[in-house]
């Protein structure tokens, strides 16, 4: 009996000791995941925001309280698919296709402006002779490609510049990226969405600078 309940009380003392270590162990991760996450905490809002930050004005923002502006649009300086600009990938395109691909434009402006409207933004095109609020450079475009064998999709790079009084105030630069598939296998469709969608990220942008 005695031996028993030595060796009883033996294993329940090792017992104690390891989960007394587990324990402690326990303790030391969960301070260290803290640690961990509250500095990850910054980089993660940052990882969650649909645009990237070049110039910031303010405090006060120089958006704060804008709700109408009107929009221009930028092609000159964009590369397109692995093409070093405009000018050299259509220089082998057929008449067809380069008309396409003007109608590609015409689409993707179009649907910018609609993904700023999604969200609470009053924006219109820019009259031809009139310097307008917003200008969007358009950095990179992918029009993509759908077959039953091979997919390209399709992708967006942009960059949004507010200007007030001729001086630009706030810049963010956007990307989108829709995939080619059964439910979107025009280029054309998937251009409209990715418009759309950097439109929106802008949007965010004015909203987060206006606190909302």
């Amino acid at each position: 009996m005695c031996v028993r309940r030595a060796v009883v009380e033996g294993a329940a003392a090792a017992a104690g000791e390891i989960s007394s270590a587990s324990m402690t162990q326990f303790r030391q991760f969960r301070r260290l995941a803290l640690v961990w996450a509250l500095a990850a905490a910054p980089l993660a809002v940052t990882a969650c925001k649909p645009y990237t930050v070049v110039q910031q004005s303010g405090p006060p923002s120089a958006l704060k309280g804008v709700t109408n502006m009107t929009i221009g649009f930028d092609w000159s300086k964009v590369t397109v698919l692995d093409k070093a600009s405009e000018a050299e990938y259509l220089a082998e395109k057929t008449d067809e296709e380069k008309a396409d691909f003007a109608k590609i434009k015409q689409e993707t402006d179009a649907a910018i402006i609609e993904g700023l409207r999604d969200r609470g933004i009053n924006a219109t095109p820019a009259a031809a002779d009139a310097a307008p609020d917003l200008v969007v450079s358009y950095i990179h475009v992918t029009t993509g490609i759908f077959t039953p064998v091979y997919s390209v999709p399709s992708k967006l790079e942009a960059r949004f510049s507010w200007q007030k009084d001729g001086k630009v105030t706030d810049v963010i630069d956007t990307k989108a990226m829709v995939g080619a598939s059964l439910t979107t296998p025009s280029d054309h469709q998937r251009m409209e969405m990715a418009g759309r969608n950097v439109g929106k990220a802008a949007a965010k942008f004015v909203s987060d600078v206006q606190g909302k």
